[in-house]
């Protein structure tokens, strides 16, 4: 089996309703730029992956796309798919001298679960069978969701129909503005957690992403986890910068709300240093960032190898949704999955008959039988948010 050709994509459309409020409110854009990356054999098979980039102005789309197509492309055509990790070695080592903690490993994502799709198409399995095996049927979910920070009472009722749709958890983070985030102002963000758990009850776990709209310190973050503990967070998620590790030992030690972060690691190196200084209760890692699905297995085997509790970050498309359940699907220990409610067409419409193909039952996601991913994209969606 040898890899024939690789195309990369850079994809851009903005969830719906933050679209909307901005529209509305007169005020900036927001990121949603991303790289879908197609690769197909001499044989016939094809596989999808995702680099979720994110970045205002699609930069660090276009940086990884052109490390996809100058490099990476070269270096894998004509291989075995099926040598996914073997390929992996080789691409993380050519960017030794400019990305192997950000930018190449944000580019080896999406080429990675693209070649873990061929490799189970090839086999007539699932992911998760390639990974070691579906545990799995179905995953509890949680619902992911933005702050409007102007409207705590909208925001709460936004939350409270997956209270009846039986989900684990919801999550509320960011801002729908980025200059009216959450942290900002503590008295506005303990008002808007008090209204949502008043809203939605204490029978469902409540997560509050602080993300990087603000700008922490350890002390700062913990007076607002302090604040906000009375109102049973199961979670506070990245509230430092990524690299501020003596911040967040700190700051996890102390802390009455256990802390997540995992977002922003690339690559089993930055889950390493996390586990080893103790800097969150939680990781979170991305398949399209941390390095692909089969990276991103590693990483939650070492997890486990540390007795690490971890939940997947998903907020991108559906080719990372679809690669996320595969993830958790293979995993003893996965227990709950992010999904992502802000609608958007890259989740909607890029895969075919996408109605049925993510099924949620009484808040858990359906994993699906088919080979590979388990999806189909439509091909006429990338080429309609293609911006390349």
């Amino acid at each position: 089996m040898h890899i024939k050709s690789i195309e990369s994509f850079v994809v851009h459309s903005q969830d719906t309703t933050t679209k909307e409020i901005h529209e509305q409110r007169n005020v900036g854009g927001h990121s949603g730029y991303f790289v879908l990356v197609h690769i197909k054999t001499e044989e016939g098979i094809d596989g999808w992956g995702e680099c979720s980039t994110g970045s205002d102005y699609g930069e660090g789309a276009f940086a990884a796309k052109e490390i996809i197509d100058r490099a990476y492309s070269h270096r894998i055509m004509g291989k075995d798919p099926r040598e996914f990790k073997k390929l992996w070695d080789i691409l993380y080592a050519s960017t030794e001298k400019y990305g192997q903690h950000d930018i190449g490993v944000l580019a080896l994502s999406g080429v990675d679960t693209a070649l873990v799709d061929i490799s189970s198409k090839e086999y007539g399995v699932p992911a998760c069978v390639l990974l070691g095996g579906c545990v799995s049927n179905e995953i509890p979910l949680y619902a992911s969701l933005l702050f409007d920070m102007d409207d705590p009472g909208g925001t709460a009722n936004k939350g409270k129909r997956y209270v009846g749709d039986h989900y684990t958890g919801v999550k509320f983070g960011w801002g729908m503005i980025p200059e009216k985030p959450f942290g900002k102002d503590f008295n506005k963000d303990e008002e808007i957690v008090r209204t949502i758990r008043e809203t939605l009850g204490y029978e469902i776990k409540l997560m509050v992403d602080i993300g990087r709209y603000v700008n922490m310190s350890s002390s700062q973050a913990l007076q607002l986890a302090k604040r906000i503990s009375k109102y049973d967070i199961t979670w506070l998620e990245e509230p430092l910068p990524r690299d501020d590790v003596e911040g967040y030992s700190s700051l996890t030690e102390m802390s009455p709300i256990p802390i997540a972060a995992g977002e922003g690691y690339r690559g089993i190196q930055d889950f390493k240093r996390a586990i080893i200084n103790r800097e969150v209760d939680l990781l979170q890692p991305d398949v399209g960032k941390a390095g692909g699905l089969s990276h991103t297995k590693t990483i939650i085997e070492l997890a486990h190898s540390f007795n690490k509790s971890w939940v997947p970050h998903n907020w991108s498309t559906a080719i990372n949704t679809a690669a996320t359940i595969q993830l958790v699907a293979s995993a003893p220990d996965g227990y709950l999955m992010e999904y992502k409610q802000e609608s958007n067409p890259l989740i909607q419409k890029l895969v075919k008959g996408s109605g049925e193909t993510f099924k949620i039952r009484e808040g858990r996601i359906q994993v699906p039988k088919g080979p590979g991913l388990g999806i189909e994209i439509d091909e006429d969606v990338v080429d309609e948010f293609n911006v390349t």
